[in-house]
């Protein structure tokens, strides 16, 4: 199974919004996500005051919302 962090970030223009995903973030010894909230907060933070990322919508003001969307996948013999 593989796991990402999305982030969502509001962004000046209003009603507008800068998504980012983490592909293969850190797993425990259970290969379940191994991140926390506070962890994903301090990030989100970190991204806004440094103005790490540009968007086309103005810079990143706010966070919006964060998850770990995790997939699994399954292969056929043919």
């Amino acid at each position: 199974m593989s796991h990402k962090l999305t982030m969502r970030f509001n962004t000046e223009e209003d009603g507008k919004y800068f998504s980012l995903s983490i592909d293969n973030i850190k797993k425990d010894e259970n290969g379940q996500p191994d991140i926390t909230e506070e962890q994903v907060k301090s990030l989100m933070d970190i991204i806004i005051q440094k103005k790490i990322f540009v968007s086309k919508t103005g810079d990143l003001t706010a966070k919006k919302d964060a998850k770990i969307v995790s997939t699994s996948s399954e292969s056929f013999q043919v």
